[in-house]
């Protein structure tokens, strides 16, 4: 079928860049550029890529199916020595739960440690909260204020076992002593501990959110020698 002018309609002997009849050029570009586009991005035309950055939304919520839970075994005193493990095991459990809310985004390891940075820190907030709830009803509830007291002083005076024997050492150290046992020293330690594991917290999380990438993420396969 012989070509056609497509502004006169005239028939045209062959592909031409001008009509012979009225001359008008004969230029399409709209084949053209679909097929640049596709190859510009490296993927056939018509087929969507995934999208860069974070789905807050869906990483927040994931992050608070898993950190609440976590913070609150933090919280226990009994398991609060190994809550590292479920710190890391729930960052990755928040990044597994946000890849399946928002498959459309690229996982990459940077968004794995602020996500899990996120989960850490969400963690934290419910370990301190849930801490401090315990220890007001233990207090005044249980009516266990004397043997908090009393487990309090005895750890901060085992401490002063470490200090050396020089005379200047050990009026100092009295001192600090003599503060971390006051009401106003008490806040304060509590304040550092509080702070110090919540930095703990927030660190595993985030390292545990980049380890999460590296599980879900497909693993290219290596080419063998011959």
């Amino acid at each position: 079928m012989s070509p056609i002018c497509h502004r006169c309609g005239a028939t045209l002997s062959a592909p031409e860049l001008f009509c012979p009849n009225c001359g008008s050029p004969q230029l399409k570009f709209a084949q053209q550029e679909e097929v640049e586009s596709g190859s510009a991005s490296g993927r056939p035309p018509g087929k969507p890529g995934r999208a860069q950055g974070i789905s807050w939304k869906d990483a927040i919520l994931a992050a608070l199916f898993v950190a609440v839970p976590a913070g609150l075994l933090s919280a226990v005193s009994v398991l609060s020595w190994g809550c590292w493990l479920w710190v890391v095991g729930g960052a990755v459990l928040a990044i597994v739960v946000y890849h399946r809310r928002a498959p459309a985004f690229l996982l990459e390891t940077r968004s794995g440690v602020r996500i899990g940075a996120v989960s850490g820190l969400i963690a934290a907030y419910s370990s301190v909260i849930a801490t401090a709830i315990w220890r007001v009803f233990a207090r005044y509830v249980l009516h266990q204020g004397y043997a908090i007291d009393q487990f309090y002083d005895s750890v901060i005076r085992q401490s002063t076992a470490l200090v050396q024997t020089n005379p200047e050492t050990q009026a100092q150290w009295h001192a600090y002593v003599q503060f971390l046992l006051s009401p106003d020293g008490r806040a304060a330690y509590t304040l550092m501990n509080a702070a110090t594991t919540s930095a703990g917290i927030i660190l595993f999380s985030a390292i545990g959110g980049a380890l999460g990438v590296r599980l879900l993420t497909p693993r290219k396969p290596t080419l063998g020698n011959g």
